[in-house]
């Protein structure tokens, strides 16, 4: 069972307690409960299609190559004064 079959699961149980709930603050509790586990469900789902489509990142040198001898290196004249 994946994360966002867990969480819409959680949110119809907690959708099944609010028909059988008695207080105003019991029913507020579950409605809070029932909208959250419906967006982190959504979200999860959204996340995963989004790194399917996402390239992969690119490989970057842990540091820059060494300067070739006798080469100028760029932003220094090749001209002494």
């Amino acid at each position: 069972m994946t994360k966002a079959e867990e969480y819409q699961t959680k949110a119809a149980e907690a959708l099944a307690q609010l028909a059988e709930a008695t207080t105003e603050a019991e029913r507020s509790r579950l409605r809070r409960a029932h909208s959250v586990y419906v967006k982190l469900s959504t979200h999860g789902a959204e996340a995963a299609a989004r790194a399917e489509r996402r390239p992969p990142p690119r490989i970057k040198p842990e540091k820059p190559a060494a300067a070739k001898p006798g080469v100028p290196r760029s932003g220094t004249s090749a001209f002494k004064i």
